[in-house]
């Protein structure tokens, strides 16, 4: 057989005791769902007092499968189809690691393994009420499902039989980047998170001996590290395309960007519901919604990545049978989900008597807001494939579609996100309306000036994006001084100083958006040794064509020679063509210099002559804000988290510090 080599005799069983795990785990998920139930369907097993037992075992077994995955693909194992078609002899380790999530069975292991660990947490953290049995039954039931879509269509350890093949296809190029250790990872933590607050939110409403503030107030730490998460896996998703994919954007509203952008918007509601639900002891029926909504789109997030309905550099698959199973999975959580809360509806219900200007008033609209602009994107992400079905015909939505609504979205977000921290709990605040409207007066008057004086022409989208940015800044800085002036020295301020980062880093994201967008400058041109072109200030200066060997690719690299503003040398940027060994896949890896105020940008195209190439070069100033501002979210609400003695050691100030900051 060409390039087969026949199954060893003695051939180790490790992939079989992986799926030999799966299998275990499994059963052990339908026990911890079924626990709870078993006595009000009449049947007299206990299982209940065992239901910890099942879940850590669960969590062991499933572990111990992903790291004999793992395992498999660190020793180059080609016997087992995943590792064939997803490693090589000569990809680094690291991205051996790294492949173990970077196709479609491993990822769906990885996530069912993250949620096995968390629930185990959940378990050896609390304590063993109604309300935890359910939420861990509910979380039974949906590694249930994922692992019985993994055994079923998706397993990841199905061998390659009657023979071997002597090389593995290689780890797709476009993977083989820091990014695929890093964004896959946190998202799939971030779906995790929603799942557990989906079962949080079940659970609330199948467990009366609780009121529901304490089931939400029990839910918010979830949710609060399920946006954290992410919030990190969008940005480094964004980061990762700009470095790797060689076009330049840092987003593009690719469906498979959507699908994970949608549950973000959600979670940033749910989060925000979850604090009022505690403060007011209102609103828990929208917190249940969201919680139920958020997971609901992860499931059909997944989906549209792997079923093949859409087309995406970013997609993990494209099979019809595995995509027809996630949308049955979507159906039934959802229906599940929807159909219990519907019941409840009414026992749910309570009055709310607050000013139109309160602060939970502004919160809440802010959540419809979040909400519509979430369903907008989701409608503009389906709507060709749903037009297609109908029809027959083709279409495409693209970016002036999602900016023309999302942007405008984000204005009004962020008007309500600074003005709400200022305002009073139920009643309005007639001091501050007025000096928020002495501040909304010259955030316009700022951006109308730069309207006028950086750009030819009146600009709507520019006009917003910097009123925001200034709103939020000014905002955030008129509630820090507040804060500071009425500061005692007692309590718990995390939380405060946590959102005002968090909308720092809003501001500052939209800055480097707005920047990048209207002030970048751009060339495609021919050029080879010797030749150069000014940009922005900066000319740059072709010196030579390199040849470059890697242990996975060879490639050509273009040395460019930058100088400044004052003609001084600034650095040399390597732009390459590289050339994948093992698939002959040709890939454009950009150079770039980065500063904190601007990066320059330079891809390599085809060859046009012997010696001439195309290349781009571009000048993108702020872009890096947009990276730095997700970083000071996403750290902003790990920072809740921490443990409250960590945050009080050094909080409480000296009399005199405190008299000096009133």
């Amino acid at each position: 057989m060409n390039g087969l080599v026949p199954l060893a005799k003695g051939e180790t069983m490790t992939a079989e005791i992986g799926l030999l795990l799966l299998i275990i785990s499994l059963t052990l998920c339908l026990l911890t769902a079924m626990s709870p139930f078993m006595p009000a369907c009449g049947v007299k097993l206990w299982l209940k007092p065992y239901q910890p037992l099942f879940i850590r075992l669960n969590s062991l077994a499933q572990m111990a499968s992903l790291f004999i995955l793992t395992y498999l693909f660190l020793c180059d194992d080609f016997s087992v189809a995943y590792v064939a078609n997803n490693s090589n002899t000569q990809l680094a380790s690291l991205y051996k690691i790294a492949a173990v999530w970077g196709g479609h069975e491993g990822s769906m292991l990885f996530w069912v393994a993250v949620m096995g660990s968390w629930s185990c947490v959940i378990s050896l953290k609390h304590g063993k009420s109604p309300f935890f049995h359910f939420l861990h039954a509910v979380l039974g039931a949906i590694q249930a499902g994922l692992i019985a879509f993994l055994l079923i269509g998706s397993n990841p350890f199905a061998r390659l039989l009657p023979g071997i093949p002597v090389e593995g296809r290689d780890l797709n190029p476009i993977l083989q980047d820091i990014g695929l250790i890093l964004h896959p990872p946190l998202l799939f933590i971030g779906y995790v998170g929603l799942a557990v607050c989906f079962a949080a939110a079940i659970a609330a409403l199948l467990d009366s001996s609780q009121p529901l503030k304490q089931h939400c107030k029990q839910m918010r730490p979830w949710a609060v590290l399920a946006w954290a998460m992410l919030t990190g896996g969008n940005a480094f998703g964004s980061w990762w395309a700009y470095n790797e994919l060689g076009w330049g954007g840092w987003w593009f509203w690719d469906p498979v960007e959507n699908a994970s952008f949608i549950p973000w918007l959600v979670a940033t509601a749910l989060m925000h519901s979850l604090i009022l639900g505690e403060r007011r002891d209102r609103f828990h029926g929208t917190s249940l919604f969201l919680a139920i909504l958020g997971f609901s789109l992860c499931l059909l997030g997944t989906f549209l990545v792997r079923s093949g309905v859409v087309q995406s550099v970013h997609a993990f698959a494209a099979d019809p049978l595995r995509g027809g199973a996630m949308l049955t999975l979507f159906a039934l959580v959802s229906i599940c989900g929807f159909t219990l809360l519907l019941q409840r509806l009414p026992s749910l219900y309570r009055p709310v008597n607050s000013n139109m200007l309160s602060r939970e008033s502004l919160m809440q609209l802010g959540n419809l807001i979040l909400l519509v602009a979430a369903i907008s994107i989701l409608l503009g992400s389906c709507y060709p494939l749903l037009y297609e079905v109908a029809s027959g015909q083709s279409i495409s939505v693209g970016a002036p579609y999602f900016n023309s609504l999302f942007i405008p979205l984000t204005w009004l977000i962020c008007l309500l996100m600074g003005a709400a921290p200022l305002m009073r709990w139920q009643i309005s605040n007639p001091g501050i309306l007025r000096q928020l409207t002495v501040l909304a007066a010259i955030c316009l008057l700022i951006s109308v000036t730069l309207n006028a004086l950086l750009l030819t022409e009146f600009a709507a989208h520019f006009l917003l994006g910097s009123f925001s940015c200034l709103w939020l800044l000014g905002c955030t800085g008129l509630y820090l001084h507040k804060r500071l002036a009425a500061f005692t020295g007692a309590g718990d301020n995390r939380r405060y100083y946590a959102m005002c980062f968090a909308h720092l880093g809003v501001a500052l994201s939209i800055l480097g958006a707005t920047c990048s967008s209207y002030f970048q400058q751009e060339e495609l041109l021919r050029m080879g040794p010797g030749q150069g072109k000014e940009l922005a200030g900066y000319t740059f200066i072709y010196r030579a064509t390199e040849t470059v060997s890697h242990t996975s690719y060879n490639a050509l690299q273009a040395k460019i020679e930058v100088r400044d503003r004052r003609e001084q040398h600034l650095a040399y940027l390597y732009p390459q063509r590289q050339t994948f060994n093992s698939n002959a896949m040709q890939i454009s890896a950009a150079g770039i210099h980065r500063s904190l105020f601007a990066d320059l940008y330079i891809s390599m195209g085809n060859r046009l002559s012997d010696e001439e190439f195309l290349i781009r070069i571009s000048y993108k100033p702020l872009i890096g804000w947009i990276w730095i501002g997700g970083l000071i979210m996403m750290f902003a609400g790990l920072s809740q988290l921490l443990p409250r003695k960590m945050c009080q050691e050094s909080r409480a100030p000296s009399p005199q510090l405190a008299v000096k900051g009133a």
